[in-house]
């Protein structure tokens, strides 16, 4: 999710008046309040060993393995054998880079099992969040997930489940190109591990708002990036599909209960795109203060950190959102400006009420790959706000993929 955070000028046509004076600092006896830095680059949340760049790494395909590490199974999930592997991916840019997948199968497992790839809730901006290490930690609350005790039902089920960290090195949260490309060279790297015996697995994609962005993405591009990948179907829950709808629906002057996000998603497609989204460089004092918060946050503190504040009170000026450069990232990062079209079939649910997604968006994303020939059925859930609708359409959608691993026919409510 984005915010216009940091643009004035004109959104939809509309004027936006000019921000207040910056704040400054608190007054303190014979001191004053030091200038604004100037040229400040996008925060960093170091990624650690595991993303490692080999000497080599650019003579790499796409999906090759780099290291691999056993783990013991994930804290809350069943006994189970665990495999973080790191492989060769592609940034935004198309430069070399590494992923990092986590992998788990039930012990004893036959090979070629089916295979979930779960794209967690990152709406993040610290490494500590991603799954590599979140589903490990068991001191970090803010960090620790609840999403394994999810992963018991495809276990138990004798499903096996890869979990990438799918915002990257960079933790770059809302760069959902690469996103998508980090789940397909995930998959890739989890076949061709050969401890696993993955080699010919089936694969389904699932992921829900921030996950959902980062499945939506993989399965758009899964036909002209990883087509050799067999994904047998995706399940798309609460996605935001266009990052620049959103950012003019929240707006410059008014705070947002989900103000943290928006900051945060701003700042991680800076880290992306530092040339063509300085967004640091437009920050007041108190923006500043609150990118430092943000660093290396994860979701909770995100919120907190952002709650009751707005654009106009983080900003010094708001000249971005119109600037071509800009628009031309929100696109590439939107789901329904990207001109490629999923192949596989999905299953899309979301709230028909969901304040924090373009419905109109996603239901015309899912209309053009309806007339392209993809099979897609769409769940209007009863639930009145994006948490709740994940909730409600947990069932129906796992009992989906169950059926696309069976090899049943595949349903469709396709409306044109």
């Amino acid at each position: 999710m984005l915010s216009g955070a940091l643009a004035f000028g004109t959104v939809g046509g509309t004027a936006v008046a000019a921000p207040p004076p910056v704040p400054v600092l608190p007054a303190l006896p014979g001191v004053s309040t030091p200038p604004l830095p100037k040229n400040i680059g996008p925060s960093v949340s170091n990624p650690g060993a595991l993303y490692r760049h080999p000497a080599n790494l650019a003579s790499l395909a796409d999906g090759d393995v780099i290291r691999a590490v056993k783990r013991d199974n994930p804290f809350r999930t069943t006994p189970s054998e665990a495999w973080q592997i790191a492989f060769r991916t592609n940034d935004s840019h198309g430069k070399p880079a590494v992923g990092v997948t986590t992998v788990i199968v039930p012990f004893n497992h036959k090979a070629d099992i089916p295979v979930l790839s779960y794209q967690m809730i990152i709406n993040a901006m610290g490494m500590r969040c991603q799954p590599s290490q979140s589903v490990y930690t068991t001191t970090d609350w803010i960090a620790s997930p609840v999403d394994p005790w999810g992963f018991n039902f495809a276990l138990a089920r004798g499903w096996g489940i890869a979990i990438p960290d799918h915002l990257g090195e960079k933790t770059a949260y809302a760069a959902v190109r690469m996103s998508g490309q980090i789940v397909l060279d995930g998959i890739r790297a989890a076949t061709r591990f050969s401890p696993l015996r993955l080699k010919n697995s089936k694969f389904a994609l699932s992921g829900y708002s921030g996950g959902g962005m980062a499945t939506g993405a993989a399965s758009t591009l899964q036909a002209t990036y990883a087509p050799e990948v067999n994904i047998v179907g995706s399940v798309w829950g609460g996605v935001p599909t266009n990052l620049t709808q959103m950012a003019e629906a929240i707006g410059t002057d008014n705070s947002h209960p989900a103000f943290g996000l928006a900051m945060a998603a701003s700042l991680g497609l800076e880290r992306e795109y530092p040339k063509e989204l300085p967004i640091s460089s437009h920050l007041n004092w108190l923006g500043l203060q609150t990118r430092a918060q943000m660093a290396n946050a994860c979701t909770n503190e995100i919120l907190v950190t952002g709650f009751g504040k707005s654009a106009r009170m983080v900003a010094k000026n708001f000249d971005m959102l119109n600037a071509p450069a800009t628009r031309r990232v929100l696109a590439l990062n939107s789901i329904a400006s990207m001109p490629e079209v999923a192949k596989a079939p999905i299953f899309e649910f979301h709230s028909p009420t969901d304040p924090l997604i373009s419905v109109t968006s996603l239901d015309a994303t899912m209309k053009r790959y309806c007339r392209a020939g993809t099979k897609v059925y769409q769940l209007s859930t009863p639930a009145p706000e994006h948490l709740s609708a994940a909730a409600v359409g947990f069932f129906p959608a796992y009992q989906w993929m169950a059926d696309r691993f069976a090899g049943k026919p595949v349903p469709t409510n396709c409306r044109g």
